[in-house]
Parts: structure tokens; sequence; C-alpha cells
């Protein structure tokens, strides 16, 4: 079956028109109809970082080799360990050995001058480097026992001391390992969307168009998470408005993983404030922040339900808050209804 294009009036996007692109190429080769040297141009990573500041480019390259790290040894390193971090969570092996790849490697790089995760109960403090880094070391480790979808997630500041805004980030990227290792990264500017795929080293090895990605402009898809009887009736009532208006419900535990199908598909996502949990699950500094500003750099909004996310000022390294992403008419939408029924003042 031959590929599907993708639509020519700019609602595709980024990933598709990359997926489409690999697609084509295969199904030509394959058939012998095309030779080598006239395969459509891919750029990668470091392609579309060629402007940035070095040292920026260093970090980003080094982050992305340590990915391929990750993924490698997730299958060697199973199971849990007899430890526990500051939230009380049971650490997994790979949770452990993660934390330890990503901090050492990091303070050792010369780049960062303090490293947080959400494994330590302190930021690790650098001689030297100009960068701050907080980290998700491997987000959704919980499901690995039933092979499902992890990845990692990364938030880059400048000169900043943590904790901070996530307004004052300079990047976030998150890693998602699954059927290949895909590489979401936001600039000041634009989200960019790559996939594991090539060769060379750091973030040589990830392909991409190069072209911005954008949410789609109507959102087909939803996920919740929390146990839904802890739902307030705000959020279901929500939810019922969206399946009135045929949006899936795609959730599988895997924060990164979750998200991804809402950043492609378009949607709406949430970790919410429950009834015995108002400030919800995600942490600010290593969840909420990165993924929200990748959020806004592709179009659409982050919201604690009372404003911005990347405007929360930080109280703690360990704050959490409630977050909901995604297309902005519907985040929009959901910070209306609290509004209207004085859901914002409790």
């Amino acid at each position: 079956m031959a590929a599907q294009r993708p639509a020519e009036d700019g609602r595709g996007s980024e990933g598709d028109n990359f997926r489409w692109r690999r697609a084509t190429e295969s199904t030509a080769a394959r058939s012998g109809s095309i030779k080598k040297q006239a395969r459509l141009p891919v750029r990668t990573l470091a392609d579309v970082l060629h402007g940035e500041d070095q040292n920026f480019r260093k970090l980003v390259s080094l982050l992305s080799e340590l990915s391929f790290q990750i993924v490698a040894e997730i299958p060697r390193s199973l199971g849990t360990t007899e430890g526990v971090n500051i939230y009380g969570e049971t650490q997994t092996a790979i949770d452990v050995w993660s934390n330890e790849l990503l901090t050492k490697k990091l303070i050792k790089s010369g780049l960062v001058n303090q490293v947080a995760s959400e494994e330590l109960d302190e930021p690790l403090q650098g001689v030297h480097g100009e960068f701050a880094v907080v980290l998700d070391p491997l987000d959704g480790s919980s499901n690995l026992k039933t092979d499902n979808l992890v990845g990692t997630i990364v938030g880059i500041y400048h000169d900043t001391k943590l904790p901070a805004k996530g307004r004052d980030l300079l990047s976030a990227l998150y890693f998602l390992y699954g059927p290949y290792v895909e590489a979401v990264l936001a600039l000041k500017d634009a989200t960019y969307i790559s996939v594991g795929a090539g060769k060379g080293s750091g973030y040589e090895r990830f392909l991409t168009s190069g072209d911005p990605h954008r949410l789609p402009g109507k959102g087909s898809i939803y996920g919740i998470g929390g146990s839904k009887r802890k739902w307030i009736p705000e959020l279901k009532e929500f939810v019922e408005s969206l399946e009135t208006r045929k949006l899936k419900m795609r959730y599988g535990g895997s924060f990164v993983g979750d998200y991804n199908q809402v950043l492609l598909n378009g949607g709406f996502f949430a970790y919410p404030e429950l009834l015995d949990a108002p400030e919800g699950k995600y942490r600010l500094q290593f969840e909420s922040n990165p993924v929200g500003f990748i959020t806004e750099k592709a179009g659409g909004k982050a919201s604690t339900g009372r404003g911005a996310v990347l405007d929360v000022e930080p109280t703690s390294i360990a704050q959490r808050v409630p977050t909901y992403l995604g297309n902005k008419d519907l985040v929009l939408e959901y910070e209306d209804l609290l509004k209207k029924q004085g859901t914002t003042e409790r």
C-alpha cells in the first residue's frame, strides 16, 4: 500500500511530513525506482542547531548520545531496588542507573554548573559551566515491566539558579524510547521532532525534516491521569464534552508517551487537580515546565488551571502543580470552565 502524503495546505505536522518522506524513500528504494544519490534530503538535529551557541550544541549532542546509552541499558536493568526517591516512590534499577549516568556525565562535561534531578534530594553543583539542567531521568519507568513507553525529560537554563521559573528556560527536550528513539526539542521560537535513525554520534544521529512542528489545528486525542472517581466535577463535565466532540481517549501512564500523542495529533492532556491531591502529581521543575515549554513553542498552551505553567514562581525543587497541556482552544475552554464554577478560588 502506498504511503499517504500529508496535506499540502500546511496542516500536516513536521512529524507527519518527516515520516511520509522516510516511508516514500523506503518504498521507492525497495522497488528500485530511485538511486541512492537521488533520495530526498534529510537533515539532522545538528543541522537544525547549526546557528546556535557552540556550548549549547555540545550539551544537546551529549544528551542525545546519552539517550542511546539509556535505551540500550533498559533490558539489562529491569527490576526494582530497595531505594525510594524524595517523593517516597520506589526506584527501579534503571531509574538509579539513568540518573547516575546523566548527572555524572553532565557535571563532568564542564558545560553544566547545576544539575537537579527527580531522583536527587538536592541539585548537584559543578565547578565549571554556564548551564543549569533539570532532569526526569526515566519518566514512566513503572511501565517497563509491561514493555511500554518511557522517556527522558530535560530542561536547560542559562546561568540560572535552581529552582527556576519555566519562563526562564533556554530550551527543553524529551527523548521517547519506543520502537525507535524520538527527540522532541524546543528552542526559543520553535519545536522540532527528530528520529534517531542516522549515523554518526550525538545529535547527528537524529534525523529531521528541519521544519518546526506545530500542534494540529483540530485536536483528536485526550488523555487524563488520576483515578476518575477523584476527578473534580468540572473535569468530569469537560471530559464528557470532549467525548461528545469525538475526541478519543489515549492514556498509558507515561507522561512523555501519552503527551507525544497529543503533540502529534492535537488534543488535551492533563494530570489534573484531584479531590485528594489539589496540587496534582507532576513536578514543576522536572516535568511540567519542560513539557509546558515544548507545548508553547509548538503553538499550544500549558496551564495549571489558574494560569500559565511557565509563570509559576517555584517554592521548592519538589513542588507539584496541576498540569493541562494541548491545543490552546481546549486548554482555554477548561480554564474558563474552572473560572465559571469558581474553582480557581479554591
